[in-house]
């Protein structure tokens, strides 16, 4: 994600957020994730995408960062 962050940073705001801290453990309930994965909102905060988990890779994470930019 360091990549994307590099190259997209200026349109998206990418965050790594420990499980448990803030309030990561009810937005995990809201976008109704098993445990941990990724969380994709808009600008406005409205769900686009989630991903549960860790099995996904470079494209599923690259899929996700173009339904953020078509959201603009």
């Amino acid at each position: 994600m360091n990549d994307l962050k590099k190259t997209k940073g200026k349109e998206i705001v990418f965050k790594n957020v420990l499980v448990g801290s803030g309030k990561s453990a009810e937005e995990i309930k809201k976008a109704k994730l098993k445990g941990h994965g990724i969380i994709a909102n808009d600008k406005e905060g409205k769900l686009v995408q989630t991903i549960d988990g860790h099995a996904y890779g470079k494209k599923e994470v690259n899929a996700v960062v173009a339904k953020l930019e078509a959201k603009k």
